[in-house]
């Protein structure tokens, strides 16, 4: 059976793969009918980085203006920006930078105005104001198409080690993530008196908290999840093959045949495929719940921002999302399908 191998590379041994590869073959023999294969269900990839640009704006602060910013800490801030280092830094550096920079901002603008610098402290109260409007675009590309968020969705080699046996270690960086995201969308300015100690600290936690959600499991759960749905879409072609064709009983009584599926859905469909789904199915449910506060409240300010979405993350999420809800209705379609030849027999799946 070439069905769920050809899906994702991986060996015999794992068991999901195991599982629905003799899950059909069970229903082939007892039910005499042969599987159609359902091999071209596509995985999400995230698209590639080149698909995903975006556009930010210039400060506008030439040297001569950071020259007379000598009383304000953000200077060194932007002279840590303007530092090979600094304009060779990733997104996350970025979006650090620019918090600092909005933080910063307010008091390097009153001590610009007591140093009668009144041109300069509005060129610098308009470029804070860009970059306001612009950070929930700095916050997109330092998560949710930066490198961490996609090793997270990453398809992986294989999926001997999944479902997990414990907690995915990305969930509690997800939720502190959303949390910071949200402080950063509603109070921009609430770190402005940090000291060059305490910013420092952030960064580290930022660059640590992205390590985590690296370490994440979401692709695993979605090529999972497409084994499944390749697993589902197959068995119940097999069953609706069945259900339109030759009854299994002629009578409502149970015939060796049914007693023989129904102990197939037993001990092979509810004890062990199932069991396996309860895991992965609720994998999905604690990432998805996380992600979706992460990438509902983002894309929505950023729409009333007037800040462009690439639509190639649009068209990803759709297609990601996609594949999840179809999981779910092949599981229900599954089990409505099982129940309804078995009735045929006067049986149920479980009794």
């Amino acid at each position: 059976m070439l069905l769920v191998s050809t899906l994702i590379a991986c060996g015999d041994s794992e068991q999901l793969t195991a599982h629905w590869q003799d899950y059909q073959s069970r229903l082939e023999r007892v039910l005499q009918r042969q599987a159609t294969p359902h091999d071209n269900i596509a995985f999400p990839h995230l698209p590639k980085p080149r698909e995903l640009s975006l556009e930010f704006s210039d400060s506008g602060i030439d040297l001569l203006d950071f020259l007379r910013m000598r009383r304000c800490a953000l200077r060194d801030t932007i002279a840590q920006r303007n530092s090979i280092l600094g304009r060779h830094g990733d997104a996350a550096a970025r979006l650090i930078f620019d918090l600092r920079f909005i933080n910063q901002a307010t008091v390097c603008q009153k001590i610009l105005e007591e140093d009668g610098l009144m041109a300069l402290a509005a060129q610098l109260q308009a470029a804070t104001r860009v970059k306001q409007r612009e950070l929930p675009a700095r916050i997109f590309a330092a998560s949710l198409i930066g490198p961490e968020f996609r090793q997270f969705w990453q398809i992986p080699v294989d999926l001997s080690a999944y479902p997990l046996n414990g907690k995915d270690p990305s969930l509690a960086a997800l939720a502190r993530w959303q949390q910071w995201q949200t402080e950063w969308l509603s109070q921009p300015g609430s770190m402005a008196d940090w000291s060059s100690l305490t910013w420092q600290q952030f960064s580290e936690d930022v660059l640590n908290t992205l390590g985590q959600i690296r370490l994440g499991a979401g692709g695993s759960m979605l090529a999972a999840q497409r084994v499944n749905l390749a697993g589902l879409t197959t068995a119940s072609a097999i069953i609706t093959q069945r259900v339109n064709g030759r009854p299994l009983c002629l009578n409502p009584q149970p015939t060796p045949a049914a007693t023989h599926f129904q102990g197939t859905l037993r001990s092979v469909f509810i004890q062990q495929l199932q069991k396996q789904a309860s895991a992965i199915n609720q994998h999905q449910f604690n990432v998805m719940t996380i992600m979706a506060e992460i990438e509902d409240k983002l894309l929505t300010v950023m729409a009333a921002n007037q800040l462009a979405i690439p639509k190639a993350y649009l068209d990803w999420q759709k297609q990601r999302d996609n594949l999840l809800l179809a999981i779910s209705k092949a599981q229900r379609q599954h089990v409505a399908l099982a129940g309804e030849l078995l009735k045929q027999c006067g049986l149920q799946p479980g009794n």
